[in-house]
């Protein structure tokens, strides 16, 4: 075995543990179907295809504790199983936790005296009827003083007979009141980032289910101690109206039906709000990048056809519009009110725009991180009237921008004399994971970082032999933290820097140290030597003369691929014009060649199964990025 195809079976093992990673990791699509519909009917319009998992709401105790199974649950469950989606039964329900004799049989059931025969029941009423779990929807005042108690019991219950629970919470209803000691048992959760306003509330009506109100809850549960990965953010198929619709509840299929458009916006006739399309799209999005997946409520209320907001989920689901580890925000209000989206370095035209959220002539306020810059034109396709923003603009109005913006391009500052390294923008890691930052710019920073935990960032280049000053954007609640850079996976270390206590995990402080480095390329390490450090960015400068970046370098480095696995199609965020580009083939060792279909996609359906990757050779400059062909 020659030297090159040692190193390739070496990168291919590495890489294949990587993609195991992420196949235990899938995001999950969950949606809720009501049982006071006809579901044998309803079966055969369900995108099975488009689901992992579905949970049918809901069946209830009567006074003894026992549940009544609906017959026509089976023609779900089958045809669910058959297409590998996982179906849950879900008890409770918003109703009944108000009050009533279903809810005091749920409040006897639980206490102390009846709760190892009910938990017995319900176990054995899933093992019965083939259910792969309980999702436990109680809310408000059902969530009572022997709620854990009961979450606990049902769960190693459940989990001893290998099947899983699973809760529907909202914070603003009871959620608060669950103890943060259950999250250990339950396999996930299902944040209801819905209702902040309705029938009940009629204020505020464009408060029903905003972007924002996803991430809020996101933070707040995970804020509590729910790890990101078993929280599922939840979306409506359904919205309200606030007028002489006397506040009733309207499912998405009718609002969509009656206004032709309404689906690329949230707001009809001025009193119906909604999520459409692109909200959809965008919740999902941060959901695939931060949390465990999604959640609907329900899906008998969604459209069919192009308009179907579970087609939206799928496509982002899927990967057939990039993944987002961006450098610039932009917002849909002055002072970073509204929606928001995170663009990375790229161009933008106004449907790829769109296909983020981000409507027509309606960003008015944006943040930029340092060493980026974002062109903002009045027209499509990069013309008409722009502005360059190069830092924080909290409302564009004074630019004579605000409400223009067609397309626009998140580009590096070319006279940067630094090299900005997003924390999440790693080639490969080891234990950490992501989440939202409230440090300036916002975005991602990575957290989660412990003893032993690392992350690698290829094709870093320090273009001249000399010192360079590298600065980390840290925060950490504890004290005794630590961390070091090396370069080329540890064969060149650079040194430890002690990382202080910030008073919080999102309080930054940036730390640096001083290094000597040759002129070259390197892959540039980061080492957590000693646990609770969260990293937002890093920055290499060189001290004295520095010089300019090499912007073809940074360009590259930031190109994504996607899907991934992927089985026809591979598709680039930018333009491949002038690239020389090369396949590695792992199990084989060897390079192939391709054509390049067109200027930002390459056709891989004639590879066989396995691990690849792509080489690209642009100005000297070689980036490689990895897939799996399935």
């Amino acid at each position: 075995m020659t030297k090159f195809q040692q190193l390739s079976y070496k990168f291919a093992f590495i890489f294949l543990l990587g993609i195991l990673n992420f196949s235990f990791s899938q995001k999950k699509v969950i949606g809720y179907i009501p049982n006071w519909i006809d579901l044998n009917a309803f079966s055969n319009s369900i995108q099975y295809n488009k689901l992992t998992h579905i949970n049918i709401a809901f069946e209830n105790p009567d006074a003894n504790g026992n549940l009544t199974f609906l017959t026509a649950n089976n023609t779900i469950i089958q045809t669910a199983h058959a297409n590998n989606v996982k179906v849950f039964v879900s008890i409770g329900g918003g109703a009944i936790s108000e009050g009533g004799a279903i809810r005091d049989n749920f409040f006897n059931q639980m206490s102390a005296g009846n709760r190892a025969s009910f938990v017995q029941k319900l176990t054995n009423y899933v093992i019965a009827h083939n259910f792969d779990g309980i999702d436990v929807d109680l809310e408000g005042p059902a969530i009572n003083a022997d709620y854990g108690s009961f979450i606990i019991d049902l769960a190693t219950s459940l989990h001893a007979n290998n099947k899983q629970i699973t809760a529907a919470l909202s914070q603003g209803y009871g959620g608060a009141n669950v103890p943060s000691y259950t999250f250990a048992y339950f396999d996930w959760i299902n944040i209801m980032a819905y209702d902040a306003t309705g029938p009940w509330n009629p204020s505020n009506p464009g408060q029903h289910s905003p972007y924002s109100l996803a991430v809020d809850q996101f933070n707040y549960w995970t804020g509590r101690g729910l790890p990101s990965n078993k929280a599922i953010i939840g979306v409506p198929f359904y919205g309200y109206g606030f007028g002489s619709s006397a506040n009733q509840g309207i499912s998405y299929a009718d609002i969509v039906n009656t206004y032709p458009g309404a689906e690329n916006t949230d707001q009809v006739a001025n009193t119906i709000y909604y999520n459409g399309i692109p909200t959809i799209k965008q919740k999902t999005t941060f959901a695939i990048q931060n949390a465990g997946g999604v959640m609907i409520w329900q899906l008998a209320q969604d459209a069919t056809g192009s308009k179907s907001l579970l087609s939206a989920i799928n496509e982002v689901i899927n990967g057939t519009q990039p993944p987002q580890n961006g450098v610039a925000t932009v917002y849909k209000h002055c002072n970073y009110g509204g929606y928001s989206v995170n663009l990375p370095v790229g161009n933008y035209t106004l449907s790829q725009l769109q296909s983020l959220g981000i409507l027509d002539n309606d960003i008015s306020s944006i943040k930029v991180q340092s060493g980026y810059e974002v062109v903002l034109y009045a027209n499509n396709n990069f013309t008409g009237s722009s502005i360059i923003v190069n830092t924080d603009d909290t409302c564009l109005v004074d630019n004579n921008f605000n409400d223009v913006t067609t397309s626009l391009r998140v580009r590096t500052v070319t006279n940067a004399s630094s090299i900005l390294i997003q924390a999440e923008d790693y080639s490969n890691m080891n234990g950490i994971q992501t989440e939202p930052t409230t440090d300036l710019g916002g975005g991602l920073n990575v957290g989660y970082a412990d003893t032993g935990d690392w992350m690698a960032y290829n094709n870093i280049t320090f273009p001249t032999t000399g010192s360079y000053l590298i600065e980390y954007r840290v925060a950490s609640a504890i004290n005794g933290a630590s961390l070091s850079a090396d370069l080329n996976a540890g064969t060149i270390q650079l040194g430890t820097v002690n990382v202080p206590n910030t008073g919080a995990w999102q309080n930054w402080q940036t730390i640096s140290q001083t290094v000597n480095v040759n002129a070259g390329t390197y892959n540039f390490g980061v080492y957590i030597q000693s646990s609770g450090v969260n990293l937002n960015w890093i920055r290499i400068t060189k001290v004295g003369n520095a010089l300019a970046r090499q912007v073809v370098s940074e360009e590259k480095k930031s190109i994504l691929i996607y899907p991934n696995p992927v089985e026809n199609t591979l598709n680039f965020s930018t333009d491949l014009k002038n690239t020389k580009l090369k396949i590695i083939d792992f199990q084989r060792g060897i390079y192939l060649e391709l054509p390049i279909g067109n200027d930002k996609s390459l056709d891989v359906s004639t590879l066989a199964p396995g691990i690849y990757a792509v080489v690209l050779e642009i100005e000297g400059q070689r980036i490689t990025k990895k897939f799996v062909k399935k």
